[in-house]
């Protein structure tokens, strides 16, 4: 118990550490706090409406891996489980999408504008990440790709610390 206590501390503060900051978000688009706290709350809702499909989606597709697992499933069972599967997914799918809706309402026209830069940047990631790799652009502060990784001597990325083959 001593060292759950230890650990949950711990574990928030990296949880948190491993979240970006909204605040370059903020500055980007100008938004206010009850903006966001609206977005959030918005997002929040529809993870929690989402719950009891997510669950049934889990346990279905356990359902589906045990019945897979046995010498001679019956098809008729597994290929009722993965419509079920895809109905559930769809319906996931389309709470995310109208979660998404109602979080770009409460953006300006100026703001949805500049989010549409957010967007078309996102298309550009794969030649981003190819461009840093290839040394043609910089990457954010903290090394080559941003991560805190070093180039070893025969020019191969790595974290930093020796691996199985001892670089």
């Amino acid at each position: 118990m001593k060292m759950l206590s230890l650990l949950i501390p711990a574990f928030t503060a990296a949880v948190a550490f491993a979240q970006p900051s909204v605040n370059e978000l903020k500055t980007f688009l100008n938004l206010t706090d009850a903006q966001v706290t609206s977005i959030r709350d918005a997002n929040r809702s529809a993870m929690q409406a989402n719950r009891e499909v997510a669950e049934k989606l889990r346990s279905n597709r356990q359902n589906l891996r045990t019945l897979t697992s046995q010498s001679n499933p019956d098809a008729a069972a597994v290929g009722r489980l993965m419509l079920e599967a895809q109905t559930y997914a769809k319906q996931i799918a389309d709470s995310r999408a109208k979660s998404r809706e109602t979080a770009l309402t409460f953006l300006s026209a100026e703001q949805k504008t500049k989010l549409k830069t957010l967007e078309e940047a996102m298309q550009l990631r794969g030649e981003i990440a190819a461009a840093q790799r290839l040394n043609l652009l910089a990457g954010p502060a903290g090394g080559p790709g941003g991560r805190g990784e070093r180039m070893d001597m025969r020019g191969r990325m790595g974290a930093g610390r020796s691996g199985p083959r001892g670089r």
